[in-house]
């Protein structure tokens, strides 16, 4: 399995530009079967290894849970059901978890805004981030983060997760920006006679 993707720390969008330049440093080059997902800061694309099941290990359920792990090795006779877009739907998490307490695994929660990159003890993919305090990246290539780095014109240092090792990542609830208000005045369409004047010498 391959995945990369990015966390905007700053609150701006992901865009799938920049995804898909981060997947196509690959050393295996850019994938037919992808499976991609945005949600506004985050976004994630995924693809599996060449020689497995081809469909991407990319899971979301109904409340919008990403879970990107690397699936059970295919029994052969075995059928799956097909999915949209690469990406399982609908509660269909469950069938990852199990795969993912030995490979690199990366989870998404909206509801938090929270991000969870974890490599398991056993795992031999490796997990390289990198950020500049307002962009995060991920990957299980050098390349794909490197990608991240320079389009950001920066060439930080990226780190590797070590075995065992899991990193969560909050991200800051937008602030929304400041609008300026106005006082409504109602403005009169005729004169009206001043009362109760006084008149000065």
């Amino acid at each position: 399995m391959t995945v990369c993707g990015l966390v905007r720390l700053d609150g701006t969008n992901v865009r799938r530009a920049a995804l898909t330049a981060m997947l196509a440093c690959s050393a295996r080059g850019l994938p037919a079967a992808r499976g991609v997902h945005l949600d506004g800061v985050f976004g994630a694309v995924t693809a599996a290894d060449p020689d497995a099941d081809p469909t991407p290990p990319l899971a979301v359920d109904d409340a919008g849970l990403v879970l990107i792990a690397d699936r059970a090795p295919r029994v052969p006779g075995l059928r799956r059901t097909g999915t949209r877009d690469g990406v399982v739907r609908s509660g269909q998490p469950a069938a990852l978890l199990g795969a993912a307490t030995r490979t690199v695994t990366v989870a998404w929660e909206p509801s938090r805004s929270r991000l969870v990159l974890a490599r398991p003890a056993g795992a031999h993919t490796e997990m390289i981030t990198w950020t500049d305090g307002r962009v995060l990246a991920f990957g299980t290539e050098l390349e794909q983060v490197r990608a991240a780095l320079l389009s950001h014109g920066d060439l930080g240092r990226p780190r590797w997760l070590g075995r065992g090792e899991v990193l969560t990542i909050a991200v800051p609830a937008r602030r929304p920006g400041l609008v300026a208000v106005r006082p409504h005045v109602p403005v009169a369409t005729t004169a009206q006679p001043v009362h109760n004047s006084v008149s000065c010498p």
